[in-house]
């Protein structure tokens, strides 16, 4: 099967599991939502934290993770914060990290803004210092729609840009949908259409998640990506180029007290270089 050919037909199939279940009940919540976009890999595609945009919080906490086929360990830490302000809800990020015996620091800003009860939009940029893997600028814009009886069912539309610190930059576009069902389920699908330069190499990618949880209590997300990679840096003038990767990720929110509490995430990714395997441990406070 030619590369072409392939590319089609992992297109068709994500344009396929990406179809909302329109079926679902129609008595969820609304709410909002927010975007999270970092990471290189195409399969790193944003998704919603929740039956509402999390804010007024801090969280900081450290990563760990073991790679095969003697790529090493990454391990790291960040602090994020989100703070509402009205039809504003900002939001910022350090993350400093050392992956292919390289190290770096992250550093993101955005604003998620609500046009009217069933609009509203975010924008994200971000940039680096060291660590040849992180971006040398990114920035990532979506719009959101609320539909049906009770707003429950969210579709997303963005646009993303990434100049990486070698010679390529990616565009692509995003297209995604959310449902809140009536009991505390969440069904997320998205579908990222990316396209590299030089070479002008598409490569398309999806995610599929499912939450379960409530508010001030827990949310536990279960999360799997899959799709092509156009370019993925492992060192300062060395790439993977043209392959496909998945992932699957477990993560746990859990309120230990009224305001605080733990965020654990579990993380394996697969490629045909690669394998790797860890997680993230966090405590945020509400404030």
């Amino acid at each position: 099967m030619s590369m072409t050919n392939h590319r089609l037909r992992l297109t068709l199939f994500l344009l396929l599991v990406s179809i909302p279940a329109l079926w679902a009940e129609d008595d969820a919540p609304s709410s909002n939502a927010a975007h999270e976009s970092t990471g290189q890999t195409a399969v790193d595609l944003p998704s919603v934290t929740g039956p509402k945009l999390l804010t007024n919080f801090i969280e900081g906490g450290g990563n760990f993770f073991t790679l095969s086929n003697a790529f090493g360990e990454w391990r790291g830490g960040y602090a994020r914060s989100v703070v509402n302000m009205k039809k504003h809800v900002l939001s910022a990020e350090i993350n400093g990290q050392r992956e292919f015996d390289d190290a770096g620091v992250y550093i993101a800003v955005g604003d998620t803004y609500t046009f009217n009860s069933s609009w509203y939009g975010s924008v994200t940029v971000g940039s680096s210092v060291g660590g040849f893997f992180w971006p040398r600028f990114r920035t990532d814009a979506f719009i959101n729609k609320k539909w049906l009886k009770r707003q429950q069912w969210v579709t997303t539309a963005g646009y993303g840009y990434y100049a990486a610190k070698d010679v390529h930059h990616d565009q692509s576009v995003f297209l995604g949908t959310t449902y809140y069902f009536e009991r505390p389920w969440i069904v997320e699908e998205g579908l990222r259409f990316n396209v590299s330069h030089p070479g002008s190499v598409f490569s398309p990618s999806g995610f599929v998640a499912v939450t379960q949880g409530r508010d001030k209590r827990y949310y536990v997300t279960l999360r799997t990506g899959f799709g092509e990679e156009a370019y993925q840096l492992v060192g300062p003038a060395v790439s993977l180029n043209d392959f496909t990767s998945q992932t699957v990720t477990l993560t746990w929110r859990h309120w230990v007290g009224r305001s605080w509490g733990f965020n654990a995430v579990a993380d394996y990714y697969h490629n045909p270089f690669y394998s790797r395997g860890g997680g993230v441990l966090g405590l945020f406070k509400e404030f």
